[in-house]
């Protein structure tokens, strides 16, 4: 059967049709003659649509978008279905209708895009607009150029008001009394288009938005005068999008309400230019000690620069970025046209010239607390002292008016202090062990001569504490190391490994003592003895934990004597010891217990913590050494007649030419004198000396007198009336050590062993012994490495050593065979010997061999043999005499 052709298909596909004319080949043919050609009426897509759907699926596949390429074809002409082929192929027509479509349809999406951003924008607009115009007319304006209606109020632990701050620090004056050249500077320095604008200045704000996203930070802000205006006087410092907004609206009405004189007026009396002064007038008055009509160009220059930042560019805190500041002033009012520049150059090399701060008034009850309150709030609660003196706050504090008014008629009375040359200063902090709350402060003497947040040297004093320090890195360290009271020290003159060589006080030597006995009487070599058996590490771990800023270069075996490099305030040492009164928790001390603003929301509130850093039993056994210091030791004039514990502390003066008499001996004086103590209700620490020591100014006494006599009569005064109560040992305590008596070094009831504290260098080789003991030769000892440097207390030896090496910090395996009798038999003198790891007894031969693993750096350091009274071997073993304390030696 003949084939039939499809006129439409084999006009495409000319391959599928029965036969081919000569024409249709042509017209098939992508060029005639060199030339494209196409058959008249030819145009692919009108052919497809007149052969109808029958017959053509590939046709109407193809209208449909699906590639040829899918179906494996070729289209004439050597064109692809996707379409590059030479010639004049007919997919290259079709695909020429489809981008036209697209680009239609993107067009119609950006438009109802924009349409829609461009609704949008408006609607935000209109609600901007409408709650504009609302807070626009809620904004209340009329406590504008007046003081704020309630001050900030501090209030004491009872809830009684103590003083009221804000108030007199305002002057408001009238812009005819401000000098000229003031409101010149104010306006370039803060807001050059102030006479341009209506309150909110749009070219200000973009100026600024340049400027910071070029830098990447804020460096200009684009606040008016008119809306610093608003948000010192209408609103809080908070940083939100709806207070700017209300800020902004506020300033519009201010603008429409006020004139720039009267706007400017205002601005200049609302301003804090920081210590305490609010106002152009109290400031020109405050550093310069004259009315604001009097000011320099210089001057003006000065005080226009710190509203930015009040505190940074103080000229009595930072002089050197204030000056920077005020030259930056005088810059822009030339460059503005506001002066010349022959006046910036002649201001510009002026010096700052200012009077001395005189005395705010408001602070005029408890000043030394009310001081140290807004410091504690600027430091710990994140407050600005503008905050404090501007928002009408509420702030609780812990303060006690009978212990503040104790330590006020104490430090009034001159009688209390010794005579000196000009300028002695103490300070003291008194804490609740239990809780750390501040219940007073003497920031110095005469403190109602104080200045606005004037140096507080209760708090911000920096000094090395003494001897006063041992309880806390010698004492209690050594407890939790498992050393007892009864344990006994070798007190001679001894040179250390490093070369530190710390000598009593008056140079006196006591033998074999108790630690107890140590303690009493504050004895210098024991201390620092039993800090390198412990491990300098341990101790100054410790310390830190107790809250006392010991650095890394007080990594020195002088700490013990308190030989530290950047010192102590009074209120960290009385931080410190309300662990021993605490059951061994140390409470964060702290002045403020909540502070509310104005509408009676709690901003702040305090959270104090606590820290057992000690055993309850060890707490208390220190408690019982330090009770011995007064009854018995270096504290007996802070005695009060009730249970109290404490510690003295004294520093000598420096080993220097300054202190050298004409014969160059050494002045007998001292550079600081201390006195930590407590009772179960009060911790109280007390400092003694001058501000700038020198050859003229220098102390002639110790921390047992007259900073003792201190103690004593704040401590009487704050707990008159108060029944008395004693320490109360913690549950199940059992002394340690047994039932031993150590009274001025009656011997105990009970022999019981004790442990020697070993001592790295050669003591003399006699050391006087009891009279009913035996002496011995000396068992030779481990190797005691040491920790200590240079840092030591004055008249100690040098101590060149920085690294700590101590003897493994206390790692060392102690005897367990304490309490035991020795009845003398060698066997348990060799298993002695064995538990050390070591000869001992002073035999000769490992004598030797000891002397030759030192030169060879091998780890032993013989001692040399000297007879050993306690009967005692290095390590702690058991005595082959009887263990009884020594008669102590008095102590100048």
């Amino acid at each position: 059967m003949e084939q039939q052709g499809d006129p439409a298909r084999d006009r495409y596909y000319p391959e599928h049709a029965p036969y081919a004319s000569e024409q249709e080949k042509r017209e098939d043919s992508p060029t005639a003659n060199g030339k494209a050609v196409s058959a008249p009426g030819e145009s692919g897509y009108e052919d497809v649509l007149s052969a109808g759907a029958a017959g053509l699926p590939d046709a109407a596949a193809r209208l449909q978008g699906i590639p040829f390429e899918s179906k494996g074809l070729t289209l004439p002409g050597g064109g692809a279905a996707g379409g590059a082929g030479s010639g004049a192929g007919h997919p290259k027509k079709e695909k020429a209708a489809q981008p036209v479509r697209r680009r239609s349809r993107i067009w119609r999406v950006l438009g109802f895009s924009f349409l829609g951003m461009f609704l949008l924008l408006l609607s935000g607009a209109g609600w901007a607009y409408w709650k504009g115009m609302q807070l626009y007319e809620q904004s209340n304006i009329a406590a504008l150029g007046k003081e704020p209606q309630k001050p900030t109020v501090l209030y004491d632990r009872n809830g009684e008001v103590i003083t009221e701050l804000t108030n007199s620090r305002f002057e408001y004056i009238p812009l005819d009394q401000v000098a000229p050249i003031m409101l010149e500077a104010i306006v370039a320095v803060e807001d050059s288009r102030f006479y341009e604008h209506k309150g909110v200045d749009l070219q200000g704000i973009a100026r600024a938005t340049y400027k910071n996203l070029r830098a990447g930070a804020v460096v200009e802000g684009g606040s008016t005068i008119t809306q610093q205006l608003a948000k010192m006087t209408l609103f809080s410092s908070e940083q939100t999008y709806s207070r700017k907004l209300n800020e902004a609206m506020a300033s519009l009405k201010i603008e429409n309400t006020y004139t720039k004189d009267q706007i400017l007026e205002m601005y200049l009396n609302s301003i804090y230019y920081g210590n305490g002064a609010y106002g152009i007038q109290r400031a020109a008055q405050i550093y310069f000690g004259k009315p604001a009509s009097e000011l320099t160009l210089a001057e003006a220059a000065l005080l226009a620069g710190m509203p930015k930042a009040p505190s940074n560019y103080s000229p009595v805190d930072n002089p050197d970025k204030a000056l920077a500041r005020r030259n930056l002033v005088l810059q822009l009012m030339a460059s503005q046209g506001k002066i010349t520049a022959e006046e910036r150059d002649a201001a510009i090399a002026e010096p700052i010239k200012l009077i001395e701060t005189p005395i705010l008034k408001q602070v005029d009850k408890y000043p030394s607390y009310v001081n140290y309150v807004i410091q504690e709030a600027i430091v710990k609660h994140g407050l600005t002292e503008k905050d404090i003196l501007s928002q009408g706050l509420a702030i609780y504090t812990n303060l006690d008016p009978k212990v503040q008014n104790a330590l006020t008629d104490v430090y009034n009375n001159n009688a209390l202090f010794p005579e000196d040359a000009g300028g002695l200063q103490s300070s003291a902090v008194v804490l609740d062990p239990a809780s750390g709350a501040i219940r007073g402060i003497a920031a110095g003497r005469n403190f109602y001569e104080q200045k606005f947040r004037s140096f507080n040297y209760a708090t911000q004093l920096k000094r090395q504490p003494g001897s006063s320090i041992k309880p806390v890195v010698v004492f209690a360290p050594a407890l939790m190391a498992g050393f007892k009271p009864n344990d006994l020290v070798n007190d001679v003159e001894t040179e250390f490994a490093t070369g530190y060589k710390p000598l009593n006080y008056g140079k006196k030597e006591h033998g074999w003592i108790t630690l107890e006995e140590a303690l009493i009487q504050s004895y210098n070599i024991p201390a620092v003895a039993l800090l390198n058996e412990v491990g300098i590490g341990k101790a100054l771990d410790f310390g830190r934990r107790a809250g006392l800023p010991l650095l890394d270069e007080d990594r020195v075996l002088g700490t013990a004597l308190g030989g530290l490099q950047q010192g102590v305030s009074p209120l960290q040492m009385a931080q410190a010891y309300t662990m021993f009164a605490n059951g061994g928790k140390m409470a964060e001390a702290y002045a403020i217990t909540k502070i509310v603003d104005r509408q009676g929301q709690v901003l702040k509130e305090a959270k104090p913590q606590a820290k057992q850093l000690l055993d309850p039993s060890i707490a208390y056994q220190m408690t019982q050494m330090l009770q011995k210091v007064i009854t018995n030791g270096t504290g007996q004039m802070a005695q009060i007649g009730r249970p109290v514990a404490g510690k003295t502390g004294t520093t000598q003066l420096p080993n220097i030419a300054e202190f050298k008499d004409a014969r160059g001996n050494q002045l007998d004086g001292s550079k600081d004198a201390w006195f930590v103590g407590y009772t179960p209700e009060l911790v109280t620490a007390i400092w003694l000396g001058y501000p700038m020591t020198n050859k003229t100014h220098y102390l002639t006494t110790t921390g047992g007198k007259e900073p003792a006599k201190l103690f004593r009569e704040v401590m009487t005064r704050a707990l008159d009336g108060v029944p008395a109560s004693d320490f109360v040992p913690p549950e199940n305590f059992t002394p340690i050590g047994g039932q031993i008596r150590y009274v001025n070094g009656e011997y105990p009831v009970t022999p019981t062993p004790a442990k020697r504290v070993a001592v790295v260098s050669k003591p003399p080789a006699e050391t006087p012994a009891p009279p009913d003991m035996t002496p011995q030769k000396a068992a030779v000892p481990e190797e005691s490495k040491e920790t200590n440097g240079k840092g030591q207390e004055p008249g100690a030896g040098k101590d060149d050593s920085r690294k700590d090496e101590s003897r493994d910090d206390g790692k060392k395996e102690e005897k367990k065979d304490e309490g035991k009798k020795d009845d003398g038999k060698k066997d348990e003198k060799k298993e002695e010997k064995k538990d050390d790891g070591k000869s001992g007894g002073g035999n000769k031969d490992d004598e030797k061999n000891n002397d030759k693993k030192k030169e060879a750096g091998e780890g032993t350091s013989p001692v040399e043999a000297s007879p050993n009274p306690a009967g005692l071997t290095a390590s702690g073993g058991t005595s082959s005499a009887p263990s009884q304390e020594p008669t102590p030696s008095p102590s100048s």
